[in-house]
């Protein structure tokens, strides 16, 4: 699924969370609680049966109180990945999709974090238990490479089945978004859901033009086989084209102002350099806007 000169490049890319963790597990990241590393944290008075080795003596010296140092523990985090799997993603945006699963995954696990990969349709599926480790993502792998996208998309009650994130936490959400239901709703619940969230938008060009469509056509509907009969002439291309405009502007507006990270995933085209672009600059995109 992932050849290994990208998956050398993945390894040194991991996703970078601003927010400290509060995970289970010893790992590389900042944590809410304190403990013994190099990362010093704040003071406090002595109290019997503190370890006399965390005495601040410079700061003895200066008030003539004991005073002990405190540090931040280093604790693993949880990178949760969303994969969109409903029909509308089949073809090349279920390809590109899969990809950007995978890749997701592997670079998180190479920083030590724990990985979990949801699937959603009209609900919302855990695939296993999370996985720490490199050699997780060969189970990942073998689930994605039987996967096939099929079924409705219900993005609200599938992120209502999400469980809460733990502080820290980062959630990719992989999806094209087209969801009968609207998209600002779910994005809202997942905003206010804990962590961190990256929406990767997957986009197949083809279906963001009329321009190869003319005349009397019938169209159905990938996710529900509803037909509409419509005749395709200029005013109508027109008429979409300022639609998709009008898509695009409200994604935006809602991703800045619930503070989501955000890309686009051409789906017509290689994504591995798109994804690797977008994983070095994920902590960056992440605006703190309306929160």
């Amino acid at each position: 699924m992932l050849d290994a000169a990208f998956l050398a490049r993945l390894e040194k890319l991991a996703l970078t969370s601003r927010r400290r963790v509060g995970g289970q597990r010893t790992g590389p990241h900042r944590s809410i609680r304190r403990g013994q590393s190099l990362e010093f944290a704040d003071h406090r008075e002595y109290v019997p049966g503190d370890d006399i080795r965390h005495l601040d003596w410079h700061l003895i010296g200066r008030l003539d109180k004991l005073f002990v140092k405190l540090f931040e523990a280093r604790e693993d985090r949880t990178v949760r990945v969303l994969l969109d799997r409903s029909a509308s993603m089949s073809g090349a945006k279920w390809e590109a999709g899969r990809k950007a699963a995978a890749a997701v995954a592997y670079a998180s696990l190479c920083g030590l974090d724990r990985v979990q990969l949801f699937t959603l349709d009209q609900g919302l599926s855990a695939e296993g238990r999370p996985l720490r480790g490199r050699s997780g993502i060969h189970r990942i792998f073998k689930f994605l490479q039987k996967a096939e996208s099929q079924g409705g998309t219900d993005l609200e009650r599938a992120v209502r089945a999400l469980p809460p994130a733990r502080a820290g936490a980062i959630t990719v959400l992989i999806t094209d978004l087209w969801n009968r239901g609207g998209y600002e709703a779910p994005l809202a619940r997942l905003s206010h859901g804990g962590g961190e969230v990256h929406l990767l938008h997957v986009v197949d060009p083809r279906e963001l033009s009329a321009n190869s469509l003319q005349g009397d056509l019938t169209l159905v509907d990938s996710e529900t086989a509803e037909e509409l009969t419509i005749t395709i002439d200029k005013p109508t291309r027109e008429k979409y084209r300022s639609a998709v405009g009008d898509w695009f502007g409200g994604i935006d507006t809602l991703v800045k102002r619930r503070g989501l990270g955000y890309a686009q995933l051409n789906a017509s085209e290689d994504v591995e350099d798109e994804l690797i672009s977008w994983l070095r600059q994920a902590d960056s995109t992440i605006r703190r806007v309306g929160r």
